[in-house]
């Protein structure tokens, strides 16, 4: 008998079908069911660049015109088998699966100053194609856009949308302003829901890490009738913290390494510090009675601020998701799809701690050479503990689009969106004012007592305490309204085939309201003060037209040797910002089929970002005290101020050419090898960065101009007035040393290529279906311009806060009979070198395996009751392999490369009803 493909039965379908509904069921069915014929049978990572599928229905992620793909542009795609076999406990975890993925900036496992990592308070996790940015990677859900997050609007989280809901993702690895418009320089990637999804489906996961457990309970159901369907996704997915205390390389002191030891003098018990010479504090009193001679000179008490801290968060998430279809009339079809999701969060930061003036009126006063004052280092770790980080993330969409089937074969379509993100984040302070009330205080029942050992005693009043204890809180909320319409059919005829062409328009509006409340600055405790962007209201809008057309010049009918089929895609796009003035942005697209299953593809594009609503809003970020550690030991430091946040002034959009040149080697047979290599080529200019995000700007020449040492009393009195300021504001002038500008800047240019490889091989044998495939990103050259009047910057690839060179994953798979599915899968990044410290010393490679097994208990077993059931067992980092050493900042690892999680094992259950 002859096989035929699932989109040539789908056209058998259309042709026979004797009414429209059923020719509109048909559709969705059919979208699916092309959607799996370009993916291999056990996909987890495969890289295409479809140029003309056969089914009018799909529109892949890249392009405007259904039945063609992307021309030229590889689509990296994830199929519902490979989500399953992943073992990713949520769907921002199995994107950083992909090698193209890294994991710099927004990311709840490091508040490092990389791509503003540290400003991602609500501790969320974003996605960063090419090492570029989150924010310059676009997220989608069902090709639209949603809210970003993150108090600045920096982000999309995936992980808002449950992985049981998404049929498929899809991650274009290029440019994608000409079809998205902006923040798609690095990339685009796309979450499709499992709209024909009939029946019922629940999962409980339980997973455990040494000092850590999750717990994810899931269900998903669906319904087809003859003219709609309906499904409706729910998801809890909670984890508990985990704790600095429970991995060895999370400290400061790395002498175990071989490295120094960078803890603090700021401890309990505290130092005294006279003239420069520091006097430990004795341990085992408290502070009643201590004498001069009880503190010996050139002595210190250190202590780890990761004590206690969360090496990754509390994190609780609920979430739900739904889509509608419903066929209005013959022609015409109505869809409505949104979600809701709120994420709550809970992280141990650093206790409260500094050094404090003591005078001679404290009742607990004790001064090593005479002097009328010291000053104390001192935490407050044993008296208020760690301070405790709280908040959450709402996000939630609502979208209605309508489908028309016109006539001549064209096709039309229109959507609104309502999509909303909300942040908040309640951050723990200490008051320094009410400090040094409580200092001056002489009754020695209420006054501050730094002389104790908080280890052993109760050192102080409650009522003291309480008083000293303040808070700032973060809030936004971003607001995005979209709305947008296209139309889509076949203009005339070539030899080689019809020309088809998209066009349409759309237009968003995009808000950010935020505000600041806090008491860590005023008089006392109990007066607060309110910062709000009201008067900069933050908002845009965004008007765009769009074209794109689809071109066959040479199709197999024609006979033309060597080329089997050229395909020709061109697209455009011309944006209005109400803020940024206009842009246009082309792409164009070549596709080269010299014989049957093997492509060669190129682009080249120009993109756009325009800067998001926090980069130019001065009160969405903040001015903090820092200290330089000066001499060789690390224990003495002089006192600064760093800017962080939005910079109002100056701003301009990036830009960006992008190149392409891929070759893809795809036969049609569901067995066999697939393979694709795909060269990439960014030039992306008037990158918005923050170079002075980092108080090492001190020590690196190339950040000079954002580098005041020498600041006026002036300066420094606009910046302690300044409404952002957390400090003190009875700040002494003459204790701050330098103000460092670590706002966001077009710093200049980023240059930056490589290759993106991929090969899978399916074959049967006796004992079962086997597979075998390797993907990786190689980066060839990465350089960057770090202020506009300086040369490129070279020898940043693979080092650390930069992008490494190489990024890979072995897959090995097993499946047998459709009863038991094996795979194990191994990530490597190689080895870099960590120029933060004399000597660039190297960093070792690292390689984790990852296992999951998938057992059909129901088809094994055959009892009703267990039908549909399944059991995955998954294990990530198998072998527990340690994170290599590295002097990471006040980190013996780097959290950015690797997981401070080590093995976790989990178990799911499912079943299908």
């Amino acid at each position: 008998m002859q096989q035929t493909t699932a989109p040539a039965r789908c056209r058998a379908t259309r042709q026979t079908a004797p009414h429209a509904h059923r020719r509109i069921m048909t559709r969705s069915a059919c979208a699916l069911a092309a959607a799996a014929a370009l993916l291999p049978a056990a996909h987890a990572q495969q890289t295409t660049a479809a140029s003309g599928t056969a089914d009018s229905s799909v529109v892949i992620t890249g392009t405007l015109i259904r039945g063609a793909g992307p021309v030229g542009s590889p689509v990296t795609s994830m199929n519902r088998q490979a989500i399953e076999q992943s073992g990713a406990a949520s769907t921002t975890d199995l994107l950083r699966q992909l090698p193209q993925i890294h994991n710099l900036g927004a990311d709840e496992g490091h508040t490092n100053t990389t791509q503003n990592a540290n400003q991602n308070v609500t501790v969320g996790s974003g996605i960063n194609l090419r090492g570029l940015g989150p924010e310059s990677t676009l997220t989608l859900l069902s090709g639209r856009r949603v809210a970003p997050g993150g108090v600045a609007g920096q982000f999309t989280d995936p992980s808002s949308i449950p992985a049981i809901a998404i049929e498929r993702m899809e991650v274009l690895t290029d440019g994608a302003s000409a079809t998205y418009g902006s923040d798609a320089v690095g990339g685009v990637v796309n979450m499709r829901l499992r709209r024909g999804f009939e029946g019922v489906e629940g999962q409980l996961r339980i997973g455990a890490a040494d000092g850590l457990h999750q717990e994810l309970v899931a269900l998903i159901g669906g319904k087809s009738w003859g003219s709609g369907n309906v499904m409706v996704a729910l998801e809890r997915n909670q984890r508990s913290a985990l704790s600095a205390d429970a991995r060895r390389f999370y400290t400061e002191d790395m002498r175990p390494w071989g490295g120094p030891d960078l803890r603090v003098v700021q401890s309990s018990p505290g130092n005294v510090l006279v003239s420069g010479v520091r006097y430990a504090i004795p341990a085992g009193q408290n502070g009643v009675g201590l004498v001069a001679s009880g503190l010996k000179a050139g002595t210190s008490n250190l202590q780890s601020i990761t004590k206690g801290i969360s090496a990754l968060p509390e994190q609780h998430r609920d979430s739900i998701v739904f889509s509608l279809s419903q066929d209005i009339t013959d022609s015409l079809q109505l869809g409505v799809e949104g979600f809701w999701t709120e994420r709550q969060f809970r992280r141990n930061l650093v206790a409260a701690n500094g050094n404090y003036t003591v005078r001679n009126t404290n009742p607990f006063f004790v001064s090593p050479t005479g002097s009328s004052s010291v000053t104390v280092n001192y935490s407050f770790l044993n008296d208020l503990g760690n301070a405790v980080s709280t908040g959450f993330e709402r996000s939630q969409q609502l979208a209605a689009t309508l489908n028309w089937e016109l006539a001549h074969k064209w096709s039309a379509s229109a959507f609104v969106a309502h999509s909303v993100t909300q942040e908040h984040n309640l951050a723990p302070s200490i008051n320094t004012n009410a400090i040094n009330a409580a200092l001056a205080d002489t009754n020695a029942a209420t006054a501050l007592n730094l002389f104790c050992d908080g280890a052993a005693f109760t050192c102080n009043n409650p009522a003291t305490l309480a008083k000293l204890g303040a808070y700032n809180s973060r809030n936004s909320r971003y607001t995005l309204k979209d709305v947008g319409v296209k139309a889509d059919g076949p203009l005339f005829m070539l030899p080689a085939g019809q020309v088809r062409l998209a066009v349409g328009g759309e237009y968003h509006e995009d808000q950010l309201p935020y505000y600041l409340t806090s008491n860590n600055t005023t008089a006392n405790t109990s007066i607060t003060k309110t910062v709000d962007n009201s008067s900069a209201n933050p908002q845009r809008t965004v008007q765009a037209l769009f074209a794109e057309a689809y071109v066959p010049l040479i199709s197999p009918k024609q006979g033309v040797p060597g080329v089997q089929r050229l395909d020709l895609s061109l697209a455009a796009r011309h944006e209005r910002y109400s803020d940024f003035g206009t842009t246009s942005n082309p792409k164009v697209g070549l596709s080269w089929v010299p014989a049957e299953g093997l492509e060669v593809r190129g682009t080249y594009s120009t993109a756009f970002r325009a800067p998001t609503l926090g980069d130019t809003d001065p009160v969405n970020g903040s001015a903090v005290n820092v200290v330089d550690r000066i001499d060789a030991d690390g224990k003495t430091s002089v006192h600064g101020i760093l800017y962080l946040g939005g910079n109002p002034v100056g701003l301009k959009p990036e830009t960006a050419h992008i190149a392409t040149l891929g070759l893809g080697f795809r036969p049609n047979a569901r067995r066999g090898t697939t393979a694709s290599l795909d060269y990439f080529n960014i030039d992306y200019r008037n990158r918005i960065l923050t170079p002075g995000n980092d108080v090492t700007a001190l020590q690196r020449p190339e950040l000079a101009a954002y580098v005041n040492r020498n600041p006026t009393a002036e300066q420094i009195q606009a910046a302690i007035a300044n409404p952002v300021y957390s400090g003190s504001a009875t700040e002494p002038v003459a204790g701050i040393k330098f103000i460092i500008d670590g706002r966001r800047f077009n710093a200049g240019v980023v240059k930056t290529s490589g290759v993106d490889f991929a090969a899978r091989h399916v074959w049967d044998a006796a004992l079962g279906t086997f597979t075998a495939g390797v993907s990786g990103t190689y980066i060839i050259d990465y350089r960057q311009q770090f202020t506009p009047t300086t040369p490129l910057v070279g020898g940043l690839l693979n080092t650390l806060n930069n992008p490494l060179r190489l990024r890979g994953r072995l897959e090995l798979g097993w499946a047998r009979e459709g009863l038991f599915q094996l795979n194990a899968f191994i990530n490597h990044t190689n080895a870099y070198n960590n120029t933060t410290v004399a000597g660039n010393p190297a960093v070792a490679a690292a390689s984790t395996l990852d296992f999951t097994l998938r057992y059909e208990l129901g088809r094994q077993l055959g009892t009703p009751w267990l039908k549909g059931t399944h059991l995955t067992l998954a294990v990530q980092n198998l072998l527990d392999a340690a994170p290599p050493y590295v002097q990471n900042g006040t980190l013996a690892f780097d959290p950015q490369n690797v997981s401070a999680v080590g093995r976790m094992v989990s178990l799911t259950v499912g079943k299908r009803f």
